[in-house]
């Protein structure tokens, strides 16, 4: 199978085409929401693997098991888009990607399990590149850790590639890549963009990112323009992240509850009341599923029970339906006139403990969620909509416990 490269400027925006070509160790990707980073990226990977041998990836993020709906998906739409199913061999069992005309691979690895990066082999060569998505999620000593093991010989360049949200201007790759990066300033690529950026970006989350400029500003100078943030007036103040110490049946009482999305992320979030306190301590965080596709997966990785009722969205009746066929004990939340803010308050009783390694996706939005403001910068007593699905369905979990006090396990 020959691949024709000549019409890859039609495919990339113009602003990412010098990163396909830019030989950096480091490439860092600052960006703001619906760039279109991530996407140009893994494109980005697919292109080395079929036109330069010696390529081996690893594609990583903070939680492993995030990858299988993030970077995992991301790949195989990209690899489906330029109908390159014939040069590569999926493995689901060990997460790789092998190009079958070359040999390079893709490992897909999670850096909650530092051993397996240490001990990261390929059939043919060394590590050679690494792609981190969102990588605000990893510390410094993992990026040290993942840097070390770019070393050997090699035919292609060594490099890592960063993607991110400036959510923090205290974050330590602000310090180690742009205020002080010393006798290494010449081997780093800085990059930034915004959704201004990503001519495939949909008019619908367009709208939805330029709207923030009324709702917040900070969020508008983050998630739209790609500026470095400090986010206060956080909602959540009683928030412990810990893994959970509780098997199921040892709670009080399991609630749940499910935001429907499509564009946006539909969650599923689970939470073990114990002696007064609160656990989320799993998670279905998925994007760009129907209903259908959402329950094979919930089934698949065993989140939602049948029995466990789950208070959702009354905003989609059709998705409360398509889930009570399928066997689901499915409720429409009530959403009264002061719901919001008394679900909240609910949420901020007692101590939050919230599984980093279960709930990923949950713990990516609650470190964001924040008030309103106004245009003094007084906060209002109404939380900011954005970036808030993993929230949502915990608000709408809460319910519950306005309900009869039934004790329902999984």
């Amino acid at each position: 199978m020959t691949v024709d490269f000549s019409t890859l400027p039609a495919w990339v925006n113009k602003a990412f085409y010098p990163l396909w070509f830019d030989r950096n160790r480091f490439i860092v990707c600052k960006g703001g929401a619906g760039s279109g980073k991530s996407m140009d990226a893994h494109r980005r990977v697919l292109y080395r693997m079929i036109a330069e041998p010696g390529h081996n990836y690893a594609i990583v993020r903070k939680v492993g098991r995030t990858l299988s709906i993030s970077c995992i998906p991301l790949i195989r739409q990209c690899i489906s888009d330029w109908n390159l199913g014939p040069l590569f061999a999926e493995n689901k069992s060990n997460q790789t990607v092998t190009c079958t005309t070359n040999g390079n691979q893709i490992k897909f690895l999670g850096l909650d399990d530092i051993e397996k990066v240490k001990s990261i082999t390929f059939e043919r060569g060394p590590l050679t590149d690494v792609l981190i998505e969102e990588a605000t999620e990893i510390t410094e000593q993992d990026f040290n850790q993942l840097n070390l093991r770019l070393r050997g010989q090699s035919k292609v360049p060594f490099q890592i590639t960063l993607l991110f949200n400036p959510v923090s201007d205290t974050h330590w790759m602000k310090r180690r890549f742009f205020d002080n990066p010393g006798e290494k300033r010449d081997k780093i690529t800085l990059h930034e963009s915004t959704y201004l950026d990503n001519r495939f970006l949909d008019p619908e989350y367009k709208e939805e990112l330029e709207a923030l400029k009324y709702e917040d500003r900070t969020y508008y100078e983050i998630y739209c323009l790609g500026k470095w943030g400090s986010i206060g007036n956080l909602v959540f103040r009683n928030v412990v992240y810990q893994r959970c110490p509780y098997t199921s049946n040892e709670f009080d009482q399991i609630i749940a509850g499910q935001d429907f999305g499509y564009n946006h992320r539909n969650a599923i979030e689970l939470i073990g009341l114990k002696d007064g306190d609160k656990y989320s301590f799993r998670e279905l965080y998925v994007r760009h599923l129907v209903n259908s596709e959402i329950i094979a997966e919930n089934e698949a990785r065993h989140i939602l029970s049948k029995k466990q009722r789950c208070i959702a969205d009354s905003a989609e009746p059709k998705s409360i339906k398509d889930w009570q066929q399928a066997g689901y004990t499915m409720i429409a939340a009530k959403k009264g006139p002061d719901s919001v803010k008394a679900q909240i308050a609910e949420l901020n009783r007692g101590t939050w403990y919230v599984d980093p390694v279960a709930c990923p996706g949950l713990v990516s939005e609650i470190a964001t969620y924040k008030w309103r403001e106004d245009r003094d910068g007084n906060p209002l007593d109404e939380p900011v909509k954005f970036r808030d699905d993993a929230i949502a369905a915990c608000r709408y979990a809460v319910e519950e416990l306005d309900m009869k006090k039934t004790a329902w396990v999984l």
